[in-house]
């Protein structure tokens, strides 16, 4: 929301309000979400807007938005004491899956963006019960951390006292119908641990990894959601079998013994490596040149 003229309280940058929508409202926005989303602008995020809705034939889905449009721009003019003098510039759902997250940023942080003064988010699902990871964190003021709850919304600056992110929600990998229990930071995560098993490969000399990070079998409503991602995700069969397929590792059956001993290995090799930049540093700055120090 913008406009080149306001009167905000500067002692006030932020509100959360609970229930501010109703659990109806709230199915509601996520069936047109569920139905009509698309790719959005990072990856793993997918995104409905109004434009997007009439260009593929379904604008009378915008009418659900625009009462909820209408009472959060009036509710964000009466905290901020500028009563009439808003615009709503974006109205969209957004949804965060698994992988996906944004670092400290603001919401005017671009050029193009400066016209923004204020941002409303209406929060659809409950966090814990619906989803985990993907905490939305202020880095200053109170509260610096949002728990989203289903209808809440939180209100805030677009401006540099509400730099925010939000944090990446882990994934796990599954195989068949077997679900390996350990959760990794991201998808470039995960995707480092597979390709590290298949350039390594490694023979366990017991099972302590497997037994650290216990593997579980999916029900068949998991194994429906498995392929359901799958099917939503990868385009080209033949390109992931080419990505993920190694000669050597085709020798014998995948073993999961294996594959949790790899992840550990993944983690010293990435550790030794973050040893050996940061004392690296150092030199780097002091020739102005990226080189294979002397340490």
């Amino acid at each position: 929301m913008g406009d080149d003229t306001i009167g905000e309280n500067p002692n006030q940058a932020r509100l959360i309000i609970p229930d501010f929508l109703s659990l109806q409202e709230c199915k509601e926005l996520e069936f047109i979400h569920r139905s009509c989303s698309t790719v959005g602008y990072r990856p793993n995020v997918f995104s409905t807007t109004l434009s997007h809705l009439i260009a593929t034939n379904s604008p009378h889905l915008i009418i659900p938005f625009l009462s909820i449009r209408d009472r959060l721009k009036e509710k964000v003019e009466e905290f901020f004491g500028c009563e009439y003098e808003l615009s709503v510039e974006f109205t969209g759902l957004i949804s965060w899956t698994r992988g996906a997250s944004i670092g400290w940023h603001t919401d005017d942080n671009r050029p193009y963006l400066k016209q923004r003064h204020f941002t409303a988010v209406c929060y659809l699902n409950t966090y814990g019960q619906d989803f985990k990871g993907g905490l939305f964190h202020f880095r200053d003021g109170h509260p610096n951390t949002v728990v989203p709850t289903a209808g809440a919304v939180s209100i805030y600056t677009a401006d540099d006292r509400n730099v925010h992110s939000v944090d990446e929600q882990p994934l796990q990998l599954a195989r068949s119908n077997v679900l390996f229990e350990q959760e990794f930071t991201n998808v470039l995560h995960a995707l480092q641990a597979v390709q590290f098993y298949l350039w390594k490969g490694t023979t366990p000399e017991d099972s302590e990894g497997v037994r650290r990070r216990k593997i579980s079998l999916l029900s068949e409503l998991e194994q429906g959601k498995v392929a359901s991602m799958k099917s939503m995700f990868v385009k080209d069969n033949e390109l992931a079998n080419k990505m993920f397929r190694d000669d050597k590792c085709c020798l014998h059956e995948f073993d999961w013994a294996e594959f949790a001993v790899s992840v550990d290995e993944l983690e010293r090799y990435s550790r030794r490596l973050q040893k050996e930049l940061v004392m690296s540093l150092p030199h780097w700055k002091t020739q102005q040149i990226i080189y294979k120090a002397t340490l």
